[in-house]
């Protein structure tokens, strides 16, 4: 069992088991009567042993050693105990020792001593929150044997001055790890005094010093790395590489705090033996990795060799200390920013990897290899470019300074941003420019761009010798090229020789493109255009300024103008009994008011038609594809004339709905229609005629997208078509076939039609187009052959028909537009032309469903080159 040793002046202890601090005393192995007891001990060395410092909740062992809880070892007590040491607490004084603090347990001595002789190892570990080790005095790790120190899980640790290997030989190893765990130092921390040393601090731990110095001897190296968002060193000051070699990496969110509010000193190299080097992110040579934070007010370098070393992913890392002194700085990875004012920094900066932005001041000399990027709006000492190397000024549009003078070596790049009201990157030197090739890239922000406009990128008091390389950036109507005079170098503006038509590929493009350019420099569209850089652009540009719909929407109105005309004679073919006629029923007057009748009555008839059509014709390559849609109805009246004329008029109203929508463009236009119609038939031969005007209310709407022009433009006109028209028929009747009697009449159809459309104007006015108006007309013929048979389909009487013909065209059958921009110069464009020939197709069917009532079917259609015209019929009539 444990033995007490009250009042003990001093105690060496040697045993091959641990020593145990419980709640009730500090006991060795059960059965050793020389353990001390748990009083004031004024100095204590363990030799060859463990101490294990136990709380509440659990047991703290080191060392591998095994702690049994058999014997004399009393349980746990409720309270944590505490061990004070007067005088000094020594783990591995000769041999190997090691203590362990944990679950709360306390240790109090005046200084605190690991690894005290050559050859010793001394080991310490504190861990667990409310586990504490307090020194009055110092605590040194590694005097002249090896020390190791872990704090963790929120433990803490105190001293006075800390110092890690302390004489030539020694090592010293402290670990700060976890949130919560803290070492203080109330005086100076020395890691590295004479013996190799490092200090990490990571996850969240915290070490509090006054001044910091790292790596103090010659030959010897001191490292301190924090790391981990959370982790934390505050000191006064730090001197990094006093006599020896010392390292600060600061990396993943961890912070550095020097002085009171970051007001203090980093010094780096103090004296020419030493060596001193902070790493924001990683060290040189490893993989970047997050940068951590340096508050301070100056990094200052000394008489030795001092380098700041940044090795970071961050995308926009702020490095607000001022440098100064002569050093080196070292970019290597990730975009830094420096905002404070090194202009007393006389060393040397090299770029080799990501990018330094200067926003502050930066003495000395830069230089940038190949892979690095400077940038920022401040002031730079001397500016040398090498190959690989890029200089992009401002942080976005903006100056750099150089107080020195410039050099670009071949193959060097200088980024120069512009934009289109004249303002641009730009290098200031107070020295000479030495330009030996090297390549300017122009970056253009959105904008309109005009020819003329220069820009001055770069100035030199002392004058510019040499040249970039070869440049020139050709758009397709803008170049851009470098001029120089003595002190300066100049990106200008130029309108070429291409002219707008020659980038076009088709008629219409050729055009609307020369009418554009004659507007001139300072008209929208001119501006909008001629900075355009890709020919399929400027080509579609010119299509969508070209109003092709006005010249297509022709083709529609043209086209449509034959349901009139078909109406009218299919009209009189009923009322002849023609092969191929519907038979619907019309409306005759009686005694009694209006009665239904046989189409064929002799008497006054009304009829009636709706009709509706969907049809598209093909782009030739210079108009592009239309589509088309048409409805309305037609009401008709007729009666006998001379017992061999009949004789009628016809009226009614439409609505055509057309769209080129490759151009973006779409219009509609009401139409109202009246007309005569009359024929006669001698024996077999039949001629039926008229004549009709409509009139056509039109709106369009289309839309221009350029740079820096976006528009959406409506034109609304009158327009008026004529037409006359007449067909000749002969009349078959042929002998009984299985499915009736068949009657088939051959015929030539002949129709003239005249479109008038009147003068326009559209709005808004930035890129409307004009016209006076414009007149064609076009000429349709058809052969072929009309054709019925009447059948039962069961019970009910039937009758089919048909017709199929050939419809030529000839006159105007490309329509055409004149156009003009506001102010400008005419033009003449062309739509989707009328297919020349086509064939016409027609097939219907009648179903006699009572005495009284007819129902019918009809389908007509017409096919050419480009062109498919389909249209549906259907009635149902009752007589009563």
């Amino acid at each position: 069992m444990g033995m007490n040793m009250t009042g003990q002046t001093a105690g060496r202890h040697e045993a091959a088991g641990p020593w145990i601090l419980r709640a009730g005393g500090l006991h060795g192995d059960p059965g050793d009567r020389s353990a001390p007891s748990p009083g004031r001990l004024r100095r204590a060395v363990f030799v060859g042993c463990s101490v294990l410092a136990l709380g509440l909740g659990g047991l703290g062992q080191a060392a591998g050693q095994s702690v049994s809880t058999s014997g004399d070892v009393d349980p746990l007590g409720a309270t944590s105990p505490t061990w004070t040491i007067s005088r000094q607490l020594t783990i591995g004084n000769s041999g190997s020792g090691s203590m362990t603090i944990a679950g709360g347990g306390r240790v109090s001595s005046s200084d605190g001593l690991l690894g005290f002789y050559d050859g010793s190892a001394g080991t310490a570990t504190v861990t667990g929150a409310g586990s504490t080790w307090t020194n009055a005095g110092e605590l040194i790790v590694g005097i002249l044997g090896s020390g190791a120190l872990t704090i963790s899980g929120g433990a803490t640790v105190a001293n006075t001055m800390g110092s890690l290997g302390l004489y030539t030989g020694s090592t010293g190893a402290v670990t700060v790890t976890g949130a919560g765990s803290t070492w203080t130092n109330s005086g100076e921390l020395v890691v590295g005094w004479s013996g190799t040393s490092t200090l990490a601090v990571g996850n969240g731990g915290a070490v509090a010093s006054g001044k910091g110095s790292i790596g103090y001897d010659n030959d010897v190296t001191g490292t301190v790395t924090v790391h981990g968002a959370g982790s934390t060193w505050s000191a006064s000051a730090i001197d990094l590489g006093v006599f020896g070699a010392g390292v600060l990496t600061i990396a993943e969110g961890g912070k550095v705090s020097v002085g009171t509010g970051g007001s203090g000193i980093v010094t780096l190299a103090s004296y020419a033996a030493g060596t001193g080097t902070v790493n924001i992110g990683a060290v040189a040579g490893s993989p970047a990795v997050a940068a951590g934070t340096l508050a301070a007010a100056e990094l200052r370098f000394g008489n030795g060799t001092g380098t700041l070393n940044f090795n970071h992913t961050d995308g926009a890392y702020v490095f607000a200390p001022k440098v100064s002194g002569h050093g080196t700085i070292e970019q290597r990875a990730g975009t830094t920013i420096l905002t404070g004012d090194s202009s007393g920094f006389a060393g040397q900066t090299t770029v080799s990897g990501g990018k330094l932005v200067v926003n502050g001041a930066l003495g000395g000399t830069l230089s940038l290899a190949s892979g690095g990027v400077l940038g920022g709006s401040g002031t730079v000492g001397g500016l040398t470019v090498k190959a690989g190397g890029t200089v992009a000024p401002g942080n976005s549009l903006g100056t750099l300074n150089v107080s020195g003078h410039v050099g670009f070596a071949a193959g060097s790049r200088y980024q120069v941003e512009i934009n289109p009201a004249g303002q641009g990157d730009r290098i200031v030197a107070d020295g000479t420019a030495v330009l030996s090739g090297g390549t300017v890239d122009v970056v253009k922000a959105p904008g309109t761009y005009l020819p003329g406009t220069r820009y001055t990128i770069l100035t030199a008091a002392g004058g510019v010798t040499g040249t970039f390389a070869s440049f020139g950036q050709a758009g397709l109507f803008i170049s851009l090229g470098l001029s120089y005079d003595t002190n300066n170098v100049y990106l200008d503006l130029a309108r070429n020789q291409a002219s707008f038509a020659s980038v076009g590929a088709t008629r219409n493009q050729a055009v609307a493109a020369t009418a554009a350019e004659a507007l001139g420099r300072g008209h929208v569209l001119y501006d909008a255009l001629v900075q355009l850089t890709r020919a399929d652009a400027a080509r579609a540009a010119f299509d969508q300024l070209s109003g092709e719909i006005h010249a297509s929407a022709r083709t529609a109105l043209v086209e449509d103008s034959r349901f009139l005309r078909e109406a009218a004679i299919n009209r009189l073919r009923a009322a002849f009994g023609a092969a191929g006629a519907t038979r619907a029923p019309v409306a005759v007057y009686a005694a009694d008011g209006p009665v239904s009748a046989a189409a064929s009555t002799e008497r006054f008839a009304v009829w009636g038609q709706a009709f509706g059509s969907w049809g598209r014709w093909s782009g030739d390559g210079n108009a592009a594809r239309l589509n088309r849609s048409t409805g309305g109805f037609l009401i008709g009246a007729d009666g006998s004339v001379l017992d061999i004329w009949r004789l009628g008029i016809v009226a009614g109203y439409s609505r055509t709905d057309f769209a080129v929508r490759e151009r973006g463009a779409a219009g509609s236009s009401d139409n109202y229609h009246a007309g005569l119609y009359g024929g006669t038939q001698w024996g077999q031969l039949a001629l039926r005629a008229g004549a009709a005007y409509t009139w056509h209310d039109i709106a369009t709407s289309r839309s221009v997208a350029l740079p820096g022009l976006v528009d959406n433009l409506k034109g609304g006109y009158k327009a008026g078509s004529a037409q006359v028209f007449g067909e000749l028929g002969y009349g078959i009747t042929l002998a009984q076939t299985p499915i009736g009697i068949l009657a088939i009449e051959p015929f030539a159809n002949l129709a003239y039609v005249s479109l008038s459309t009147a003068a326009f104007a559209e709005k808004p006015d930035a890129v409307a187009l004009v016209s006076s108006g414009a007149a064609s007309g076009l000429t349709f013929t058809t052969l072929g052959l009309h054709g019925a048979t009447g059948f039962m389909l069961g019970s009910v009487s039937a009758r089919a028909r048909g017709t199929l013909g050939w419809r030529h065209a000839f006159g105007d059958t490309v329509p055409a537009a004149r156009l003009a921009f506001a102010g400008g110069t005419p033009f003449g464009i062309t739509g989707v032309p009328i297919a020349r020939n086509a064939a016409v197709v027609e097939a219907g069917l009648d179903f006699n469903l009572t005495p009284a009532a007819t129902l019918g079917f009809t389908y007509g259609g017409q096919f050419g080159s480009g062109l498919i015209d389909q249209t549906a019929k259907a009635n149902f009539n009752v007589r009563f």
